[in-house]
């Protein structure tokens, strides 16, 4: 089987990047590339999709992922894709059951466990700018920008836990946004502090915002965290981070093909923990675009 590691030094702000490369290349039996800048994993796993590997394994956190995921689809979809998370959050890998352990990661990713993996694209309304793809979640509002304000010393220091530390550490930031939301075509709306578009069940660092979400079932799970009273919010957020939210009166959730959204004070988004744009932004469903080695 004729297989690619893309390996991102810098994930989950580590150090021994080739300490854990040899590590790698004892378990695994394929060629082996490190990426030096964000966005080189989506054509160096694009033109392994073009040149016929089999396998493309990411070493690193859900960006990581993601763009190595982007390369495949961008690519055909043929290879399958691996993950070794030696990221953060490594929201998906968890999604899916993988092991956290390098060893027992890299077992599975070269074994014959397979499963479909649907992709969600995200775009500009109008089509002012090529679109991104996304393999796990995207957050809006609140912790919209979290990426952007963890370094890799916090990264390195708490993962897994970095996320909702440099969560609360931003919460005098949090604030009510007034938003449209098309749900299937179908307006919505509301007021919010936080919107998730997820494909997986967990975000924001093992938080199962999503609870019962499959990434293979061809649609979105949506989570709308509405603006409440600061004493409804005491009472919903441990809620939140133990995954017993549905039903609260707080939090609407949806399922969907497609979903937009609009805010009147644009919201921050981020793709898989990556910040990507303010504004209105579109999300659809890919169904079935790649093939993700699992246990």
């Amino acid at each position: 089987m004729r297989t690619l590691v893309i390996l991102n030094p810098a994930a989950g702000g580590q150090t021994g990047a080739e300490r854990l490369c040899r590590r790698l290349e004892r378990l695994i039996d394929g060629d082996f590339v490190s990426t030096s800048a964000v966005g080189e994993a989506v054509s160096l796993s694009s033109e392994a999709a073009r040149a016929g590997y089999e396998t493309v394994i990411a070493v690193g956190g859900d960006g990581t992922v993601r763009e190595v995921a982007t390369g495949l689809h961008l690519g055909g979809g043929g290879p399958r894709l691996g993950i070794v998370p030696v990221g953060t959050g490594n929201d998906l890998a968890f999604s899916l059951g993988l092991p956290a352990d390098v060893e027992q990661a890299a077992a599975v990713a070269t074994g014959e466990g397979t499963m479909t993996l649907d992709l969600v694209r995200a775009s500009r309304p109008g089509g002012s700018e090529e679109p991104r793809f996304l393999t796990n979640a995207a957050v809006a509002g609140f912790g919209g920008r979290i990426g952007d304000r963890m370094s890799p010393t916090l990264r390195r220091r708490l993962r897994p836990i970095a996320y909702p530390v440099a969560a609360l550490a931003q919460i005098r930031d949090i604030r009510p946004y007034a938003l449209r939301l098309e749900v299937d075509g179908q307006a919505i709306d509301t007021t919010a502090l936080m919107v998730i578009m997820a494909n997986g069940e967990y975000a924001g660092g093992r938080i199962r915002f999503a609870p019962g979400a499959s990434t293979a079932d061809g649609q979105l799970d949506l989570v709308v965290i509405h603006a409440v009273s600061a004493l409804r919010l005491v009472t919903l957020v441990p809620r939140i981070l133990s995954g017993r939210h549905a039903g609260h009166a707080g939090v609407s959730l949806y399922r969907a093909t497609s979903v937009r959204i609009q805010s009147e004070t644009d919201m921050w988004i981020n793709l898989d923990g990556d910040t990507w744009q303010a504004g209105p932004a579109l999300f659809e469903v890919v169904p079935g675009a790649l093939r993700v080695a699992v246990r």
